[in-house]
């Protein structure tokens, strides 16, 4: 039998923040319009964090079966490769996750309304098909646009649309500064492995574009978390508490500066982890300061 420290340290716990952030946000941008409820917050946050454990786990058993993790590779698939579960242990408990996001999404969907439906299915697919089968979006380079659209857009509204029962637009536009940095997260994961990705064919946007305009995009995705900040509060679709979020900039320049000097995979694998925190802490910030900015 498992251990249990074992099933959590596989699932990437770091990374959980991913999926936590969005969540936390929507509802802070629903709670200006009704009474949250956390019973919903909680269902939404176990649907959102199992999701995502289930595709960390899929992820690292189709990326092990691929061979993607090359001897000396800075991306290990962690417990395989350590040998404390087996690649179908890996798998299966996987799947136990997205089952209980399915349930999860379930519950919702009669609490919500048909519209959970319509945006989890999506999501679940995207999860089990990033790395599954020989047209796995993380390897024919739309890895950042799932992760994108799915981590940085779609829990936001998703999120909020439990709360008050609507879509709205503005939310969608909101959650743009998110959905940068977790696009931020994965090029700087790209840009790491941009060498080890070729010998493997795996084709992710920075190996189509090349050295140059991967760096490009890079200071793109970083400075377009802050330009879009900006304009949100400028267009009062944010309040002018969730500029506080801007604080975090030191961290984005120190990762734009090591970026534009190197192209070491090992100070790359520095930069994934500045690009993660940056993520963290902005996320963290934003919701503190729209929550404030919300309630007055």
């Amino acid at each position: 039998m498992l251990h249990p420290k074992v099933i959590y340290y596989s699932t990437r716990p770091i990374s959980l923040t991913a999926s936590i952030i969005p969540v936390l946000f929507g509802t802070i941008l629903a709670s200006q319009w009704i009474d949250i409820s956390y019973f919903v917050l909680f269902l939404t946050l176990l649907g959102a964090v199992s999701l995502q454990c289930g595709t960390n786990l899929v992820n690292d058993y189709f990326d092990h079966k691929k061979g993607a993790d090359l001897p000396g590779s800075l991306s290990p698939s962690g417990v395989i490769d350590r040998g404390e579960m087996t690649p179908r242990q890996v798998y299966v408990t996987g799947l136990v996750f997205f089952a209980i996001s399915i349930v999860s999404g379930l519950y919702l969907t009669a609490l919500a309304g048909l519209e959970i439906l319509y945006m989890g299915i999506p999501a679940l697919l995207v999860g089990y098909f990033y790395t599954a089968t020989r047209f796995a979006l993380a390897y024919n380079g739309l890895g950042e646009i799932a992760s994108g659209s799915m981590l940085g857009i779609l829990a936001v509204v998703g999120s909020y649309f439990t709360q008050t029962h609507m879509m709205s637009f503005d939310v969608a536009l909101a959650a743009l500064p998110n959905a940068f940095l977790v696009m931020a997260i994965l090029h700087g994961n790209n840009l790491r492995d941009l060498e080890t990705d070729k010998k493997i064919n795996k084709i992710t946007i920075a190996g189509l574009i090349g050295k140059k305009w991967a760096r490009f995009e890079y200071y793109f995705l970083m400075i377009g978390a802050y330009v879009a900040l900006a304009l949100l509060v400028a267009e009062l679709l944010l309040p002018y508490w969730s500029l506080i979020a801007a604080l975090t900039l030191p961290i984005a320049v120190k990762a734009i500066n090591i970026v534009s000097s190197t192209w070491e995979p090992e100070k790359l694998n520095g930069v994934l982890g500045l690009t993660a925190m940056l993520h963290l802490s902005f996320g963290v910030l934003l919701c503190i300061g729209t929550l404030i900015g919300v309630q007055i």
